[in-house]
């Protein structure tokens, strides 16, 4: 499995955080190749939720399919996304620290097969498309 980590520091509460990120709405804020986030499923939002995200990569336009696999609000929320046979999920773990909430994110990227030989690739353009999104959300909740 490959992916990647990072962790940012917010001075918010993590129910005010953990609101922030699990409403799709604010995909584009986090992610600016996030054009749009359109639910799919009926009811609230929850394990099994799915969207369908639209992105601009590389001039184009593009869609997946992503499914919420985690939501226990205030403190655990991951989505994932399988396309073309690879397998991506965020995981964001909220925990209270210092008057405010630790945010760390887990992205995990697994393949199957020969595909697992663009794995580098693959998780190398996930971190230049939203390697900076905790310090995004982070602006976004604190202005």
């Amino acid at each position: 499995m490959a992916g990647f980590e990072m962790s940012e520091w917010i001075a918010c509460p993590p129910k005010h955080v953990f609101e922030f990120i699990a409403d799709p709405d604010n995909a584009p804020k986090l992610m600016p190749s996030v054009k749009s986030m359109l639910k799919l499923t009926e009811g609230p939002v929850n394990v099994g939720t799915r969207y369908r995200e639209t992105r601009l990569m590389d001039g184009r336009e593009q869609q997946a399919e992503l499914e919420v696999k985690e939501y226990e609000a205030p403190h655990l929320y991951a989505m994932q996304n399988v396309t073309q046979g690879i397998e991506t999920v965020y995981r964001y773990n909220l925990q209270p620290e210092k008057d405010g909430t630790r945010v760390d994110l887990v992205c995990h990227v697994k393949a199957r097969g020969v595909k697992k030989l663009i794995l580098p690739m693959v998780v190398s353009i996930l971190k230049k498309e939203d390697g900076d999104h905790l310090q995004r959300l982070k602006k976004a909740l604190e202005r």
